[in-house]
């Protein structure tokens, strides 16, 4: 089996055997996302992947967990998925569960029914970006759903059976909008109910300039460490979930958190407390490590 990169999965599939069921993403308007900007948008054919699924069920027999890529398989006919976790089941004899990316625009696609059926099939874990809760800032990166469209998606997931792990992206409102940002993506998160929730900081490398002025532009500036630090803390005071794992482990976060919420969560505001006393504290990592 030969993957067409870039290859992309979340950090916590990283022991999860990896089957591109689509190529790109079928959205891919995301100004903020590079990752499949080079791909055009293709869903493999049936005989291709059913080729790879037969080769890796020999070799990895035992396989317990698998992911779907690329970007957001959840797109495609639930037929087409369905015949796809059929052959998953048939062939991986200890499966154990199936996750995949989903985006709002194809969750708002797939009715109730349809996604207990996918749930039936092993199907638990829909991975999606929130991105922000702030339906201007969601516009202005072009996201492609309203707050409340995103809300209606994964209740619609999680009354089907399955299990959200969403994230935000820390600094996509900028300086001037830091503080809505932060405030109005926990109000949506605490109208999902994430079984998962985590954070992301904005990383843009050689982008940055073009993102400022280019892309976002009127006045737009990125965040610092302090005001990330800051954003984080409006973030996580205002979450009212009711039992979700949390996490900013992610390698752009500049402080990394693990807990679960709400029964940590004066832990983890003391946590950022402390990080935001002290910058060049032990407990934030350093630059050179960011984005790893």
């Amino acid at each position: 089996m030969e993957y067409d990169m870039p290859l992309y999965r979340p950090p916590s599939e990283g022991r999860s055997l990896i089957f591109q069921v689509t190529l790109g993403c079928s959205w891919n308007k995301c100004l903020f996302c590079g990752m499949y900007k080079g791909k055009r948008f293709a869903v493999r054919p049936w005989e291709e992947l059913r080729k790879d699924i037969l080769e890796m069920s020999w070799m990895q027999p035992g396989t317990r967990k698998v992911f779907l890529a690329d970007g957001d398989p959840l797109c495609l006919d639930t037929d087409y998925l369905i015949k796809v976790l059929d052959l998953l089941n048939e062939k991986f004899p200890y499966l154990e569960r199936v996750s995949i990316y989903a985006g709002p625009t194809n969750l708002m696609e797939k009715s109730v029914e349809e996604l207990k059926e996918l749930r039936k099939r092993k199907l638990d874990v829909l991975y999606l970006g929130i991105e922000t809760g702030n339906d201007a800032l969601l516009k202005r990166i072009h996201k492609g759903a309203t707050a409340d469209e995103i809300i209606a998606g994964c209740r619609k997931a999680i009354e089907a059976g399955l299990r959200m792990s969403t994230f935000i992206i820390l600094g996509l409102g900028g300086v001037e909008g830091s503080y809505d940002h932060a405030k109005d993506s926990a109000r949506v998160a605490n109208a999902i109910d994430p079984h998962f929730l985590a954070t992301l900081t904005l990383m843009l490398g050689p982008y940055e300039e073009l993102y400022e002025k280019k892309l976002m532009g009127k006045g737009f500036k990125l965040i610092n460490k302090a005001q990330s630090l800051q954003e984080l803390r409006w973030f996580v005071e205002d979450l009212n979930v009711t039992d979700c794992k949390f996490g900013t482990e992610h390698a752009s976060n500049y402080l990394p958190i693990n807990g679960r919420l709400p029964d940590d969560k004066e832990k983890i505001l003391d946590l950022i407390d402390r990080g935001m006393k002290d910058e060049g504290s032990r407990l934030l990592r350093p630059e050179w490590l960011r984005g790893l």
